[in-house]
């Protein structure tokens, strides 16, 4: 399967995170909900920036941890531009819809950040694609273009 990801160590050992929507890798002492380990064979360069790669994944995914095995770096992911998005000041309607998410769409982050100047941005980034329509039925109409629902992988 395709990925963003950011290549960090934790405890000592190389892995491939979900990006969560962002551009720049923020250190956290908490690591993401999955996360992939890195192949000996592949050429390992910590970095702030996100990356193209191949992650060869089980039938199944576990409740959290280790889905798989990065198994192919494409190199740096272009930047993301999401200056034209829409955005919200409604903090209660956008906790309220984000309240709705579930967990049958495997999240690994659900946000809110704001962004000076232009209102908040909501984020949830889930295992794997969900249905467009789907995202309509739970976050409703009006609230499907104003919060971000990306995957982490996508399939080939």
């Amino acid at each position: 399967m395709r990925a963003e990801a950011f290549f960090v160590r934790r405890a000592g050992v190389a892995v491939a995170e979900p990006t969560g929507g962002v551009n720049q890798w923020q250190p956290s002492a908490d690591p993401q909900r999955w996360w992939a380990e890195i192949d000996p064979d592949v050429t390992f360069v910590a970095t702030e920036h996100r990356r193209l790669v191949e992650i060869e994944v089980p039938g199944t995914f576990p409740d959290h941890g280790r889905i798989g095995r990065l198994i192919r770096d494409a190199g740096r992911a272009a930047p993301r531009d999401n200056a034209d998005r829409r955005r919200s000041s409604d903090v209660d309607g956008l906790f309220d819809s984000l309240d709705r998410v579930p967990e049958s769409w495997l999240p690994y982050e659900v946000r809110v950040s704001e962004v000076p100047g232009s209102g908040l941005d909501a984020f949830v980034g889930t295992l794997l694609p969900v249905p467009t329509y789907e995202i309509r039925d739970v976050l409703g109409t009006g609230w499907c273009d104003v919060i971000r629902v990306e995957p982490w992988l996508t399939p080939n």
